[in-house]
């Protein structure tokens, strides 16, 4: 009895909803942001920078994206395709610890985002899912965060509490 139910409530919400997608035509794909030319800019002009975490006895060297403008930060990730997030790794410096949070907005892949005291303490990682809406950040102040595609950290051994940033002294 139950299942006949069942077979009679899914052909009547399949003979509702047909029709209507019908009429709507096909599905169209979401218009581009009209932001994406700025960000792509700001992501391609950001310059590279060589840094390192110390994580127990290894130092891992990285070549990151320097955010180090407020247009560059602004932009992040934002309009960047998935190999790019999964080749890059962006730093930001905001020269002084600050508290603020990221969004993940016009970003298509999930990031992690490590967040760095001014003494280079590795504080916190957080993992970002794409959502025109989330915020994300750390509880309390910092003045460096690195963002990287999902996993990155974990795979590098990178742990909050127990890893250093290293940055090359000021010229």
């Amino acid at each position: 009895m139950i299942r006949s139910r069942a077979v009679v409530l899914a052909a009547l919400l399949l003979v509702l909803t047909v029709p209507a997608a019908i009429a709507q035509g096909p599905a169209k794909a979401p218009a581009p942001n009209p932001e994406c030319p700025r960000w792509r800019e700001a992501f391609v002009g950001m310059p590279i920078r060589m840094v390192s975490v110390q994580a127990g006895a290894r130092s891992i060297a990285l070549r990151v994206k320097a955010a180090d403008t407020g247009e560059r930060q602004a932009g992040g990730f934002q309009c960047a395709t998935p190999e790019e997030i999964k080749r890059n790794l962006i730093l930001f410096d905001f020269g002084r610890e600050i508290v603020t949070q990221f969004h993940m907005q016009n970003v298509p892949a999930a990031l992690d985002i490590a967040f760095v005291k001014d003494d280079g303490r590795i504080f916190a990682i957080l993992k970002m899912d794409p959502s025109p809406t989330e915020l994300y950040g750390p509880l309390g102040s910092f003045r460096y965060a690195v963002e990287a595609h999902a996993g990155f950290f974990a795979s590098q051994g990178i742990r909050q509490g127990e890893a250093r940033l290293m940055l090359p002294p000021a010229r």
